[in-house]
């Protein structure tokens, strides 16, 4: 089928692939299409902090996503850039605007990481909205140039940054970036947060309202690393 994606999944030295609209399914059972946290034959115990049936992957709709299957434990998707997304609850789902994830379980012995990979022409991006969290769309935000190169300073660290690791800059790093004043950059964030907020982007009130902006801007491909060239100039 021309533009079919295939998810490349690789965990201890074995790469299984599914092509839309298949599955495959994660966890400690026996049964799982990729046993992670069982017994090894080198002597590795098995580690209970990883459920049976823990995930599922899947393509749809040529993006790649992942659905938490634990009932007790959450499950941790670390891209190549950018923080962590957390599944906490059971049959909580998520899609990443990558191509590339990995997917940590962590256990009470250790941490067990699943490699994913999703191969295949990337098919045109849509200009209205994205689908990242179960059924709640993520839509594409609109921003002038000079909020653009703004939230862009703002969005940096979880661009060029992975992991746990990856934060929004603070009011004074993104000014610095963009040779402005932190009043400025103040002011145009919370013109930003007053209008998506009114829009029904979630999570835009208290002192977290930034961070939530910058996150949901980059999950929802409204800010990518293209944009980092208006750092330049």
């Amino acid at each position: 089928m021309d533009g079919e994606r295939t998810a490349r999944i690789s965990h201890g030295g074995r790469t299984l692939e599914v092509r839309e609209p298949g599955e495959v399914h994660l966890g400690r059972g026996s049964t799982s299409d990729v046993v992670v946290g069982a017994a090894e034959p080198d002597g590795s115990p098995e580690d209970l902090g990883v459920s049976r049936a823990a995930a599922t992957v899947s393509v749809r709709e040529g993006r790649l996503w992942v659905r938490n299957d634990s009932s007790s434990q959450p499950l941790y998707l670390v891209p190549t850039t950018g923080s962590t997304r957390v599944l906490e609850g059971k049959d909580e789902i998520a899609s990443l605007p990558v191509d590339e994830v990995t997917i940590q379980f962590r256990g009470r012995i250790r941490t067990h990481e699943v490699q994913v990979e999703l191969i295949g022409s990337t098919p045109p991006l849509e200009s209205s909205a994205a689908m990242v969290d179960g059924n709640a769309t993520q839509y594409l935000l609109e921003f002038t140039p000079a909020e653009r190169r703004i939230l862009t300073a703002l969005c940096e660290p979880l661009l060029v940054d992975r992991g746990d690791k990856a934060k929004p800059a603070s009011y004074a790093q993104a000014a610095e970036r963009v040779f402005l004043s932190r009043s400025r950059v103040e002011n145009c964030v919370a013109d930003l947060v007053k209008k998506f907020a009114a829009a029904g982007v979630p999570n835009l009130e208290g002192p977290e309202a930034k961070d939530h902006l910058c996150r949901y801007a980059v999950r929802s491909g409204s800010i990518v690393q293209a944009d980092l060239r208006l750092l330049d100039s």
